[in-house]
């Protein structure tokens, strides 16, 4: 019986492994942010890519590489505040990781598990000190290279989030002496609970290779904490997967999600909030304004965009009846086809969201948030009586410094920011990305998601940066080919 029951469950993964691979992520030209001379930062960030999307050249562009490591440093790494530390300089660089898929990403192509294995090879490489493939400033060529750096942020979404959830375990059981490493994981399978490989961990599909290998461990040495920030679309299929698969509504949502958020990594900014804590990571969610399932209705032209705001809140209550919600975000937690929230609840909770939906529609016609005839109050993020956004603090190794009420779906610019390091972004318009192309980019002044200042706090972090505080950032990276 029970094996039946996770054959059946084996279709679901497939189908929201082919609709990532059908949408390739989306990449905006942005400014530059290669190390900046008036700017003193430190550490080394090793960006990795999603599946079907390789950061070596070739197949990739300078001009692409250095636009999407520079987004990934504005948008992520440098909020953070993870790079500091180390070397004098914050060295970015895109490490080289497969991401193939095999049949989605070609035929003769590495299986998931093949390719997540090679890209966990060469990112183990680099944060060692050993040879390791990767393109580095000015991002003309991929070389094999050595990092001498003892700070290391590695950045990974998707496969490559995959790829960092086994280099984290192998830290765990193998750390690197005097070397601090911290992780950014975006749009994770492998969110603890969430993510589709822990939702249905010890499961394998063959041809594709993929093994549904848990959850991101969170119990790292608190010496020499592998501290994490998590970030996910809310509805992402891969990372935001229904506890009862029982729910077919909430399934179909979250494959939709899967076709519809899990490929715009680059559209987070300025919607993700504080989820909760969990030992040595920090969870963010970016709530999703419309349920996936409502999107292609919002996508018809006059009526379509009406309808769907009056259908999304109704719809709401019914999909999140597949969540539960209350469990913080870093528990490992699996399926859970017993899982059923109260039915009376969930039966007052959509009665009331029929009227929310008509005011939200009115809203929306008149173009004016206050014009609801009914009186409701617009939908939370977990629907109409759905629990809070923040889930709490379990055995955190940060001091958590945010109340679990009424977090702002666009935090606050983080203090732990420097403004002059966005000044310096918004100023680099030569170099690798063309003039024109960055002219039609505006400039942000702000950051988008604050990833508090506790995370490099000095009592839980060992930043070496004694002898390596001495020398020049070029000195960091060595080739065969005596490049930078």
């Amino acid at each position: 019986m029970a094996a039946k029951r996770w054959t059946g469950a084996l279709c679901v993964p497939v189908v929201l492994a082919a609709v990532q691979v059908a949408v390739p992520g989306d990449m905006r030209p942005i400014v530059s942010t290669e190390l900046f001379a008036d700017v003193q930062l430190s550490a080394t960030a090793l960006v990795m890519s999603g599946t079907n999307e390789t950061l070596s050249i070739p197949p990739a562009t300078p001009e692409y590489i250095a636009t999407y490591v520079a987004e990934k440093y504005r948008d992520y790494v440098n909020p953070s505040g993870f790079c500091v530390g180390g070397d004098p300089g914050c060295l970015l660089t895109a490490v080289y990781t497969p991401e193939q898929m095999r049949p989605f990403t070609g035929l003769t192509d590495l299986t998931f598990d093949e390719s997540v294995a090679v890209g966990q090879a060469n990112l183990d490489a680099c944060i060692r000190g050993a040879a390791c493939m990767l393109t580095a400033p000015p991002f003309t060529d991929t070389d094999e290279t050595a990092l001498t750096d003892t700070v290391y942020v590695a950045t990974g979404m998707s496969q490559s989030a995959v790829i960092a959830t086994y280099q984290k375990t192998a830290l765990i059981s193998d750390p690197v002496p005097d070397t601090t490493v911290s992780f950014i994981l975006i749009s994770s399978p492998n969110r603890p609970n969430g993510g589709l490989l822990e939702r249905f961990a010890g499961l394998y599909i063959p041809f594709v290779g993929l093994t549904f290998n848990g959850a991101t461990p969170t119990d790292s040495a608190r010496s020499n904490p592998l501290l994490t920030i998590d970030v996910v679309r809310q509805y992402d299929g891969w990372a935001d997967f229904p506890n009862n698969p029982l729910n077919l509504l909430a399934d179909l949502n979250a494959a939709l999600g899967a076709l519809f958020l899990h490929p715009a990594h680059n559209d987070l900014n300025g919607t993700a909030v504080l989820q909760g804590y969990y030992q040595d990571t920090t969870y963010y969610i970016a709530p999703s304004e419309l349920l996936p399932l409502v999107m292609p209705l919002d996508a018809l032209p006059l009526v379509g965009p009406v309808l769907a705001r009056l259908l999304d809140a109704p719809l709401r209550v019914l999909v999140e009846a597949g969540y539960d919600r209350t469990i913080n975000p870093g528990q490992p937690t699996r399926a859970n086809f017993f899982y059923f929230p109260n039915p009376i609840h969930t039966l007052v909770n959509f009665a009331v969201a029929i009227p929310t939906g008509v005011d939200d529609a009115i809203a929306y016609i008149t173009k004016d948030p206050t014009n609801r005839p009914f009186h409701t109050l617009p939908q939370p993020a977990y629907g109409v009586g759905g629990p809070p956004i923040y889930a709490g603090a379990i055995d955190p190794y940060v001091t958590p410094d945010v109340p679990p009420v009424a977090i702002s779906p666009t935090p606050a610019l983080s203090a732990a920011v420097s403004t002059r390091r966005v000044a310096a972004a918004a100023r680099a318009v030569e170099s690798v990305v063309s003039p024109a192309a960055a002219a039609g980019v505006p400039a942000r002044t702000t950051r988008p998601t604050d990833y508090r200042r506790a995370m490099r706090e000095p009592e839980q972090r060992s930043a070496h940066t004694d002898a390596a505080a001495s020398r020049p950032a070029a000195s960091r990276v060595t080739t065969g080919a005596g490049r930078r």
